[in-house]
């Protein structure tokens, strides 16, 4: 028998997997500017219904082997990956923070992280559709925690931040460095964790960016004018943050010698 712990991790897991389908409604949709609401769910090349026992996360992709049970046509990889990450997430999520409010703010956050990644990563889009009630969500949150104003202060920072910097890179190059679709992004995780949670973001998907981007272009032999989207490595870096920041915190108190005890 499960305690009421691991009965939580593992629905939440099938959860997941559930929503993960429907993320990738979302992913494929959302830059079309298509319901995801209706039609139900349809092949993109044939537009042939597919039915609920072809609809089964990660089962019915292996089963019918990445392909359209009609039209024979390739079913992208990114249905089942996303699917299984979303499942792992919520799982994980669970695991760490449990039955409470906390959990779904986890939920709320990571969910749209990684259909908003997804999206970048395939169009080099942010949409607005997704960010602006993210950050309404963060600040709802953050009003519900006792933080609205560093909620209120980490969207407004986020937002100005990224705006000066794609503005000084501007008058440089005479190039836009970011897209405003970043700045949303920023700007919507500032709203869930606060201005505190800023620096450490910019930071770390800066150097996750410059690793990861680096090893993309070396491998697909792009010059450096490829461009790259950069809300994965800002998401990546958000979730980190959210999940461990304390861990975060103690460890860089400890390495600059400040006494914790």
């Amino acid at each position: 028998m499960m305690n009421e712990t691991e009965f939580l991790i593992v629905l939440s897991g099938i959860v997941g997997l559930m929503m993960g389908s429907f993320f990738n409604v979302c992913v494929h949709r959302i830059p079309r500017r298509e319901s995801i609401v209706t039609p139900g769910s349809h092949c993109p090349s044939c537009n042939h219904a597919i039915a609920w026992y072809d609809n089964i996360p990660l089962v019915s992709w292996s089963i019918l082997k990445g392909q359209c049970r009609h039209c024979a046509q390739p079913i992208s990889f990114r249905y089942p990956v996303l699917e299984a990450v979303v499942g792992l997430s919520w799982a994980g999520l669970a695991m760490h923070f449990g039955l409470s409010v906390m959990l779904l703010q986890a939920l709320f956050l990571v969910s749209f992280l990684w259909i908003l990644s997804l999206i970048d990563l395939e169009t080099g889009l942010l949409p607005d559709v997704l960010t602006y009630p993210g950050m309404v969500a963060g600040l709802l949150f953050s009003a519900y925690f006792g933080h609205l104003q560093d909620g209120v202060i980490g969207c407004v920072a986020g937002y100005a931040f990224f705006w000066l910097v794609n503005k000084g890179y501007w008058l440089v190059t005479r190039q836009e460095g970011l897209g405003h679709g970043d700045f949303k992004l920023l700007a919507m995780l500032g709203a869930f964790m606060g201005w505190q949670a800023l620096p450490f973001i910019v930071f770390a998907s800066s150097v996750i960016g410059a690793v990861l981007g680096g090893a993309w272009l070396w491998l697909n032999k792009q010059q450096r004018q490829s461009h790259i989207p950069y809300g994965p490595f800002l998401a990546l870096a958000g979730m980190v943050w959210f999940v461990w920041h304390e861990q975060i915190l103690y460890n860089y108190l400890h390495a600059v010698g400040v006494n914790l005890q």
